[in-house]
């Protein structure tokens, strides 16, 4: 009986440890997001000798800053094109998507832009964005993207953009996304 109760105590005592672990992570994760904020508005007073301010330090970006909505998109068949010598089918992704700006201090800052396409297994095909990004300069605008897709043999896809920061580190948005079938668009 004595070794039962030793068990017990031990599966108690590594439960506690579990949850313990879990909790701290969990809130340790929120800590790494607001330090790294803090220094990057610290690096930002350095650079240019301008007290950052410190307005997202309590709140931290969440993705929600910048609203997005599916405008228009398409997978259209290009042409043929020429890849290594051997002439291939060119088939475009385009989305479009319409945004408000949530939060004003994003407002006339260097954002991006990013739109990742998937093939129907779930492989991302292709990743394209604003190269050195856009400046967002009004509360509410218009983003477009575009990429070519040289396998011939991907009829459907997956397309999502959303919003981030210029180094496209950090997301401003919820992804919007649309699903294509090679020769759709949306809205028809």
């Amino acid at each position: 009986m004595k070794y039962f109760d030793n068990q017990k105590r031990s599966l108690v005592s590594i439960a506690i440890f579990v949850a313990c672990v879990t909790v701290s992570a969990l809130l340790f994760v929120p800590f790494l997001q607001i330090q790294q904020l803090i220094m990057t508005r610290i690096q930002e007073e350095n650079d240019d000798g301008i007290s950052g301010s410190y307005y997202h330090a309590a709140f931290a970006y969440h993705g929600k800053e910048i609203s997005e909505k599916l405008s228009y998109a398409h997978f259209l068949p290009l042409g043929s094109g020429n890849s290594s010598n051997q002439s291939s089918t060119l088939n475009q992704v385009k989305v479009i998507v319409n945004y408000t700006v949530i939060d004003p201090s994003i407002i006339n800052r260097n954002m991006n832009t990013v739109m990742h396409v998937y093939a129907s297994n779930g492989t991302l095909i292709k990743r394209s964005s604003h190269g050195d990004g856009l400046i967002i300069n009004a509360s509410a605008g218009q983003s477009q993207l575009a990429t070519s897709i040289t396998d011939s043999r991907v009829r459907d896809v997956r397309a999502f953009v959303f919003f981030t920061n210029a180094e496209r580190n950090q997301n401003f948005s919820s992804p919007v996304n649309a699903n294509l079938t090679l020769g759709q668009r949306i809205p028809e």
